[in-house]
């Protein structure tokens, strides 16, 4: 197997693989958005057959290559075709292809790595193995297969009691396509925890990439005013939680969870299996997350660089060096 730069005259069939064994951020229609600063790969057979596919997002900070995801996307992939029916065979594959990106990334030249690769992606021994730190992540995911009135006894009291609440105190959650609401209610929100968003990224997921194939967004309204807003991309499985905002001036206590749970149920009704959270490591918004009562799942993120710079990043980000 070998691992190249995509061409033009892959896109289509790439797309077809991405469709059936990758996800919604895999998509062309997705890695375009990030422009010349994303590069898209190939996974190639013995046969030079495309079989899946992952890519890199290439930042400069202070004059160093650094090689980590682009904005607002939770993976790399990889994704990939693996028609093994032997559980070790399919293993062996796996692996394979992990080994192969591991040593591919190896030859490159980047600065610093630190990666985060789709949950179903769980061996990550070959990392390991080349003196990557690899570091799990967490989310929760939602069974969507589940009857709604078990999703809800699911949820924490402090959470069912928020959404209650929030019904009762005459709160409206309205679906909307109008994304300049969601753009001020996101802007706030990280504005207000002294948190950068890059508002080129944010413009062009809201507004060239977000359509009703491919995302939903809904608004929680207080007196006619929008105090609270969930947007999701999705594919044919899986909604994806990515931006969510509240009006700190005009809030509710159960205008953000109100407005997730509409959320939740209008991705059932897409026949979706799952609803993913993707996760935090901040503890207030894991904890938020967590009264949902979805079920916790890991990811991994894979850390390394050249040293003398690997030594350094050991004092200043130590939980990922």
């Amino acid at each position: 197997m070998i691992i190249r730069e995509l061409t033009p005259c892959q896109h289509q069939k790439y797309d077809r693989l991405s469709v059936l064994y990758g996800s919604v951020f895999t998509t062309l229609q997705w890695v375009e958005l990030f422009g010349k600063d994303i590069k898209n790969y190939g996974i190639y057979d013995a046969g030079d057959n495309l079989i899946g596919g992952f890519f890199i997002f290439t930042e400069k900070k202070y004059g160093f290559s650094v090689y980590c995801n682009p904005p607002l996307t939770p993976s790399i992939g990889p994704f990939f075709k693996n028609d093994s029916i032997n559980p070790v065979r399919a293993m062996d594959k796996c692996k394979q292809i992990i080994s192969l990106i591991a040593e591919f990334i190896d030859r490159t030249n980047y600065s610093v790595v630190s990666l985060s690769f789709d949950r179903n992606i769980i061996d990550m021994q070959p990392f390991a193995w080349r003196d990557y730190k690899v570091t799990p992540q967490y989310t929760y995911i939602i069974q969507l297969a589940l009857p709604v009135e078990d999703i809800w006894k699911r949820m924490s009291n402090e959470r069912r009691n928020d959404i209650t609440r929030g019904l009762k105190d005459g709160l409206i959650v309205k679906q909307t396509d109008d994304h300049k609401i969601i753009k001020s209610l996101v802007i706030q929100t990280f504005s207000r925890q002294n948190k950068t968003i890059d508002d080129f990224y944010i413009n062009k997921i809201l507004f060239d990439f977000a359509n009703t194939g491919n995302s939903f967004a809904f608004v929680t309204f207080a007196n006619g005013n929008p105090i609270a807003c969930t947007f999701c991309v999705y594919d044919n499985n899986t909604a994806y939680y990515i931006l969510g905002g509240y009006n700190s001036e005009n809030k509710h206590h159960g205008a953000g969870a109100l407005c997730v749970w509409e959320a939740i149920q209008y991705a059932k009704n897409l026949g979706l299996a799952y609803f993913d959270f993707e996760g935090s490591m901040v503890p207030a918004i894991e904890r938020y997350f967590r009264g949902f009562g979805g079920e916790l799942v890991p990811y991994y993120r894979v850390n390394k660089a050249k040293l003398p710079l690997e030594i350094a990043l050991k004092f200043f980000k130590r939980q990922f060096f």
